[in-house]
């Protein structure tokens, strides 16, 4: 694979582990807003997740360059308005891939540092910024495994829930699922519409091959397409370690969800984070251990 040389703008996050990172990198593979990097201190029980929000500067204190987190729009996520391409199933959801904003989770440190595999939890949430026009975000995000090094030029669509026609330009990434994780969710008609939550257990492979991405996108379904507007947002990635490698880690119940993290929600036959669950609309209907 042709390997592509980009002068990245770098800044850093630090939060109470300073292992954890964020890399904006604004003209690498397909257009990533940022690169979320872990390690192994990042995965233990008391460390804290990783969260950045629209608007948000990121400097690099050693050269003093600096970016911004991105909005998104409100309808990106599945948006009908637009033009799908030749082939695509009829009344299916697809992705408008130029609105929705796309992060890297690397996760390639983890494996050299003794781990064999992590659960992630990964949260899109709506945030409230300084203008409230656009603080009205219905949040939604699908996320794949691997890292797309490459973008194209003129694909704008994407498989929002994994459609298979047409076949997607993303050659790099597969989707990442199992029994307890479908990949993607989208806030649109669960209770206050605030957040959108993925999780699941990703087992460490090694270097290249040990990268998430995630599209974040409005899921709001206006009718007039005219509605569309900027809306901030806000991502927390959660990355902890499990049983295999290094020693303690989390506890996986019976449902395969992680034990004080995620509860089994059997409504949407998938592992749903304990904050979710907690919700009021949800009060009752999760398997917690």
């Amino acid at each position: 694979m042709k390997k592509i040389a980009t002068a990245l703008l770098m800044g850093m996050i630090c939060a109470a582990n300073p292992a954890s990172a964020v890399e904006i990198e604004p003209s690498y593979g397909i257009a990533y807003a940022a690169k979320l990097i872990f390690s192994k201190g990042d995965t233990k029980t008391d460390a804290p997740a990783l969260s950045i929000h629209s608007g948000q500067s990121i400097t690099n204190p050693s050269t003093a360059a600096s970016g911004t987190i991105p909005l998104t729009k409100s309808m990106a996520w599945c948006d009908n308005q637009v033009d799908v391409p030749s082939g695509a199933v009829p009344d299916t959801c697809y992705g408008w891939a130029m609105h929705s904003k796309w992060f890297l989770i690397d996760l390639s440190a983890l494996k050299g540092q003794g781990l064999s595999k992590v659960s992630v939890s990964i949260d899109v949430k709506r945030y409230i910024g300084a203008e409230p026009a656009k603080s009205d975000m219905i949040p939604a995000l699908t996320v794949w495994r691997g890292n797309q090094t490459l973008g194209p030029s003129s694909m704008h669509w994407y498989p929002s829930q994994f459609q298979a026609t047409p076949p997607w330009w993303g050659w790099l990434l597969a989707p990442w699922t199992d029994k307890t994780n479908p990949g993607y969710m989208s806030a649109y008609g669960v209770g206050a519409q605030t957040v959108a939550n993925v999780n699941g257990e990703f087992k460490l492979k090694g270097g290249s091959q040990d990268y998430l991405t995630v599209a974040v996108g409005g899921d709001a379904k206006h009718t007039d397409p005219t509605l569309k507007h900027d809306v901030y947002f806000e991502l927390v990635v959660d990355v902890k370690k499990t049983g295999g490698g290094g020693g303690g880690g989390d506890v996986i119940d019976p449902n395969g969800c992680v034990v004080g993290k995620t509860c089994w929600h059997p409504p949407m036959n998938h592992c749903m984070s304990v904050d979710l669950c907690n919700l009021p609309q949800y009060k009752g209907q999760c398997e917690c251990y």
